[in-house]
């Protein structure tokens, strides 16, 4: 790669993440987005258009990022919320494989009431299943943008590691099924972000 090569490259740096930004709403996947786009420009070859290319293959990348957080949101999703929002059985689907599903749904409440602590589970609940922006779970819980990633950051790694910490207590676990509940089924929101809004004050 040439030096005007590089300098191409730099020189559309922010715009690029700017678009990548735009497309993903994270700050820190959008400059892991660029860093790619970078690898991926250092190996092209006879490029005509360098511009257009840039952006094509930033754009590629943050659809390639949004397919695999959408898997990764209905893992989650299907761990949050409960039996009653599950659609029903259908022709093929037996009335017991229901049953097995809505248990495994209500284990999910549990598992993350163990392990995550409030802060953690209030901004995994609002970015990954109901894909609040960070500005917004911010604002919802009265914390900072930064700390709301780094508290996000947190909380996977606590599912990873997997090790309870507290005691999910039966009035708590009720309530967040119900509110969760009401906000997957009918969008109510607003009681949903005031539970765990008081969650994380307290």
């Amino acid at each position: 790669m040439s030096d005007l090569d590089h300098e191409e490259f730099h020189r559309r740096r922010s715009s690029l993440q700017s678009l990548a930004y735009q497309r993903v709403g994270s700050t820190e996947e959008a400059k892991d987005i660029i860093s790619e786009a970078w690898l991926r420009w250092t190996t092209a070859r006879n490029v005509e258009h360098r511009g257009a290319f840039l952006a094509t293959v930033v754009n590629h990348l943050c659809a390639d990022y949004l397919k695999s957080a959408h898997t990764r949101r209905v893992s989650y999703v299907g761990a949050l919320v409960p039996e009653e929002s599950l659609p029903p059985a259908g022709p093929t689907e037996e009335p017991s494989q229901r049953v097995e599903r809505a248990e495994e749904l209500r284990r999910g409440v549990a598992w993350m009431l163990e392990l995550l602590g409030p802060a953690e589970r209030a901004v995994l609940v609002l970015r990954i299943a109901f894909e609040y922006s960070y500005r917004e779970i911010a604002e919802v819980l009265g914390l900072s943008e930064v700390y709301c990633r780094k508290l996000y950051g947190r909380a996977h790694d606590r599912l990873a590691e997997g090790r309870p910490r507290f005691t999910a207590a039966p009035v708590e676990h009720d309530e967040l099924t119900r509110r969760l509940l009401a906000a997957s089924r009918g969008g109510e929101l607003r009681p949903l972000e005031n539970l765990l809004a008081a969650s994380v004050a307290v």
